[in-house]
């Protein structure tokens, strides 16, 4: 997301993602306002020195963009950049949402920039198996819903609609983008309040990506604060206009998940098809992460005008997460608490262990691993969690392993 973002933390921006493994940000822009613009060049100059891709995604959702040839001829400025990024030797150019745009509007807009890349992504598309029988000229499309549907109730994300995009895809000699995301949850207003399940997702939607093997993959998102599914750095600067989205986001590092999402794309681009392969990558007999939201389902948050977003009642009170182990590693244990609650035990195999423990209570919130009695890492969250609130929120703590237990505040 592209706010006013200073050079340093720009900066640390890129050398995060490439210390991750990913190749390229999707630059979501809605404004070619100074502050905005001002960020994407020291974008492409610090993507430039350090050897990482940039690629425009532009908004096109209700209030912004309507039709690419508002931005044609800006796109057109960064193209020669050696950062902008290139799949099969094309200008990749994305959007958010732009379903109503005509095709003929599409054609013209390539006719115009060159040899461009489109594959825009939707959010309120109906995949079909024959999409792109009215959308020549698009080159594939990103699903952007990587989350269950509000009222599917308590559902792990399923991926019947990526597979019915990827096979209209691919019918067509045309290339499927697929979406991986933690959660989403709104609470900056009354039209921007809503939960959309992280609970069985994430490391879910992992497995889903490896069987399926779409042709790109995009991380949603980087450092959206604003929908709480930031795996990266979210910096004060772009959010000093907006107290709301500070309330809910601040203490909530998300940076934990780098712990799952770093080997995860050694593996994907290993060319692995299932999780099974996925060890750690810190040279230590497990790595992991895991996640939940800090208040309670049933907890009292009457006192926050804006009322519970829609879609919690869907939420889960339940640790979930992912723990890798090294090969060779037997009989551990992965003992899961909350308060001073013993929630339960996950016995943990070689590879990737994919976790959620229910019966969160009020209390701090620890997952220790045994090796049989020793204790050999631990992740301890400095969040409590409550039963009441004076805000209803639902983002999540996102923990580490990795912390020693003596030196953790528990």
């Amino acid at each position: 997301m592209i706010g006013g973002i200073e050079d340093a933390h720009v900066l640390q921006d890129i050398v995060d993602a490439k210390a991750m493994g990913l190749d390229a940000f999707a630059m979501n822009i809605n404004t070619f306002e100074w502050w905005a613009t001002d960020t994407v060049d020291l974008l492409f100059k610090h993507a430039d020195e350090l050897g990482f891709g940039l690629f425009f995604s532009f908004d096109m959702a209700p209030g912004y963009f309507t039709d690419p040839s508002q931005y044609a001829d800006v796109l057109k400025t960064y193209l020669t950049r050696p950062s902008y990024y290139k799949y099969n030797d094309k200008y990749l150019v994305s959007t958010f949402g732009g379903e109503s745009v005509s095709d003929s509007s599409w054609a013209s807009f390539k006719q115009t920039v060159g040899n461009v890349l489109v594959v825009p992504g939707f959010y309120q598309a109906t995949p079909t198996d024959n999409f792109f029988s009215d959308k020549g000229s698009l080159d594939g499309v990103l699903n952007w819903n990587s989350w269950p549907n509000p009222d599917a109730g308590k559902v792990e994300v399923e991926s019947a609609q990526d597979e019915t995009y990827m096979s209209a895809a691919h019918s067509a000699s045309k290339i499927f983008l697929m979406g991986i995301s933690p959660l989403q949850y709104k609470h900056m207003d009354a039209g921007n309040n809503w939960y959309r399940r992280g609970e069985s997702n994430l490391e879910v939607r992992l497995a889903q990506v490896l069987k399926m093997q779409p042709d790109m993959l995009e991380i949603q998102t980087w450092n959206d604060a604003g929908e709480a599914h930031y795996v990266g750095n979210i910096w004060p600067e772009p959010m000093a206009g907006s107290a709301a989205i500070r309330a809910y986001t601040e203490g909530y590092s998300h940076k934990g998940y780098k712990e799952i999402l770093g080997p995860f794309v050694t593996a994907w681009k290993r060319g692995d098809t299932t999780t099974a392969g996925i060890v750690p990558s810190n040279g230590k007999e497990v790595q992991g992460t895991y996640w939940h939201h800090t208040l309670l389902v049933g907890a009292d948050c009457s006192a926050d005008p804006l009322g519970k977003p829609g879609g919690v009642e869907h939420a889960e009170d339940v640790v979930s997460g992912v723990i890798l182990v090294a090969s060779g590693q037997t009989a551990l244990v992965a003992v899961v608490k909350s308060g001073e609650t013993e929630m339960g035990k996950v016995n943990l195999v070689e590879g990737y262990n994919a976790f959620k423990v229910g019966g969160l209570v009020a209390g701090k919130v620890s997952v220790e691993v045994f090796s049989g009695s020793t204790m050999i890492s631990g992740g301890y969250g400095s969040i409590e969690v409550a039963n009441s609130g004076s805000l209803c929120n639902y983002n999540f703590q996102v923990v580490p392993l990795g912390v020693d237990a003596t030196a953790a505040s528990y």
